[in-house]
This record gives structure tokens, C-alpha cells and sequence, in this order.
């Protein structure tokens, strides 16, 4: 079964490019509730950690359940390679919290096509990478425009294209989404 790890820096310190919309009480509860949601479906397709560096966190997962990786670093890339290393020789996937349309079916899809290939990459609407899948070291380069680097790092790497991976919560207008 393969690890999937979810990183999440905090839910009170969350979505700070929603301020123009969101005070910090809906932005710390809209995270919570877009994480809660990822981990929902994650659950049906994998073995569940939470990567994450920060205690208000730990505790949410811990009482839902869900294993706690600690982050090593800061940022992105560190929290994906903490959970790289504590996956070890399994298969691992790097999958976003923020994703408020996830179904179960698309997530196992991109998951058996990184098992068939060997690695999958799923591009955000924004050119950003919703999930990797792979197993073994990789190098991690999140940002803007990160799912091109990612693709030049594993040039054999499936890509799924799916409106559940594809949309995430970032900006003002992405609040749309959430009906």
C-alpha cells in the first residue's frame, strides 16, 4: 500500500493570500476543513500521514486518527522530503491539503499510474503540482510553476490531468469552488 503524505504548516497561520477575503478565523477553519476533506479521501487510497512542523496540527491529526510525520526544515520541499525519508524504500505520494473537489477515484487512478510507470505528477490549474507519486529520492522544487520542474526531474513520470487534483485554494477567486 502506498504512503501518502499530506503536508500542512498550520490551520491558524493558513491561507494568508485569502486575507482580501477571509479573516484569520475562516481562513484557520476553511484549511481545516480543506484538510480534513484530502485526508477523508486519501484514506480510502493509501496508508494517511500528516507532514507537519506544527503542534495545532499534530494534535488534528492525531485525534482523527491519521500518523504524524514531523517536518524537518521549513517549507514545502523540506516537509516532502521529511516524508520521503521516513517512507523509505515504500512507495510514496505528496499530495496537496487545499484540494476541496478530490474524489477517491481520482486519486486512485493517478496512484495505479505511478505504480504502472513509476512515478505520477499532477499540475494545479495555477501550473503548480497538486501530487507526486513516486518511490525513492526525488527532488523537490514546489513554487510557482513547480509541476515543469518536477516533470524535468522525472521526464518518465505519468501526468494526470483531473479537476479534483487540478483545483486547489490559493487566491480569492478560488473561493468559487466552494459553492
Amino acid at each position: 500500500m502506498r504512503s501518502i503524505g499530506i503536508p500542512i504548516r498550520s490551520f491558524s497561520g493558513a491561507k494568508v493570500r485569502l486575507v482580501p477575503a477571509l479573516d484569520g478565523k475562516q481562513r484557520a477553519a476553511l484549511a481545516r476543513r480543506l484538510a480534513a476533506h484530502t485526508v477523508d479521501v486519501a484514506r480510502a487510497c493509501g496508508d494517511v500521514a500528516v507532514v507537519t512542523a506544527s503542534a495545532e496540527v499534530a494534535d488534528w491529526a492525531k485525534s482523527i486518527g491519521v500518523r504524524v510525520v514531523t517536518e524537518g526544515g521549513s517549507g514545502l520541499d523540506a516537509a516532502a522530503g521529511s516524508f520521503v525519508a521516513d517512507a523509505g524504500r515504500r512507495p510514496w505520494a505528496v499530495l496537496h491539503a487545499d484540494l476541496p473537489l478530490l474524489a477517491a477515484g481520482e486519486l486512485a487512478r493517478a496512484l495505479r499510474a505511478a505504480d504502472l510507470i513509476g512515478a505520477c505528477v499532477a499540475p494545479s490549474s495555477d501550473g503548480g503540482t497538486s501530487l507526486l507519486a513516486a518511490q525513492g529520492a526525488f527532488e523537490f522544487a514546489y513554487g510557482p510553476g513547480s509541476f515543469h520542474r518536477h516533470l524535468r526531474f522525472r521526464p518518465d513520470a505519468a501526468v494526470v490531468v483531473a479537476p479534483g487534483l487540478a483545483v486547489d485554494v490559493d487566491r480569492p477567486a478560488d473561493l468559487t469552488v466552494l459553492g
